[in-house]
């Protein structure tokens, strides 16, 4: 009873290690919109290096479906695009190169690299990948700075020019219609009063001879009266 029990125990487990090994595994890529995913698929060049290869997508539940195609090759490096689709033969290197440009949320899903027979099942070259495609919702709005630029107002300085004093002695006198021009050429003031200067010695002359006078008649008083008590 229990040699039965443990050979239907390894049964089952060989059985799950069967459907394992059948069902192939998958490779997952996650990237953002607007980023192109770019997939090496290696294949035997000595069975293959002729062949056409495709790049298709397994949707859930219907046929694949096949986006771009090789053209049969002669055995050298070929070069397929079909919109955001682009496939790289190389058979120097045995390899598939494929891109996906520009990629959108819509595009997430399950693709593989075949070799292709229109008129039999395709041969998966390598395990199917699974494309995830997201959003960047860390971007935030980038903000339009324009620099402004304040002008600084420069002090105004203001000079005052002093006019050079003149030492003689002025009068004034009240009706003027002249005007007066100043030290600096082609500067004028109008309705500026009439100013009329006097010589200091026309004043000074007539005061001393006016004490002279005063200090002659003085002494000849002095003399008079002298002698009168003399």
């Amino acid at each position: 009873m229990r040699k039965v029990e443990l050979w239907g125990l390894l049964w089952i487990f060989l059985v799950s290690e069967v459907g394992a090994a059948v069902e192939p595994a998958e490779e997952r890529y996650e990237l953002l919109e607007g980023q192109t995913l770019t997939v090496s698929c290696p294949f035997n060049i000595m069975k293959y290096a002729r062949s056409q290869k495709a790049w298709q997508r397994l949707p859930d539940g219907k046929e694949p479906l096949t986006l771009v195609i090789t053209e049969g090759s002669s055995g050298n490096p070929s070069e397929v695009r079909e919109g955001k689709y682009t496939l790289k033969d190389d058979p120097a290197e045995a390899m598939l190169h494929v891109q996906m440009t520009d990629l959108r949320v819509t595009d997430s899903g399950l693709y593989r690299c075949v070799i292709y027979y229109p008129s039999k099942e395709p041969i998966p070259l390598l395990h199917p990948v699974r494309l995830v495609v997201t959003k960047d919702s860390s971007g935030l709005p980038t903000l339009s700075i324009t620099p402004t630029t304040s002008l600084t107002k420069a002090p105004i300085l203001i000079t005052t020019k002093h006019l050079p004093r003149d030492r003689t002695v002025t009068q004034a006198f009240p009706k003027s219609t002249a005007g007066v021009s100043s030290p600096d050429p082609g500067v004028t003031f109008p309705n500026v009063t009439t100013v009329t200067r006097v010589s200091i010695s026309s004043i000074v002359v007539p005061v001393v001879c006016g004490l002279f006078i005063k200090t002659l008649v003085f002494t000849v008083l002095f003399a008079v009266t002298r002698r009168s008590f003399g």
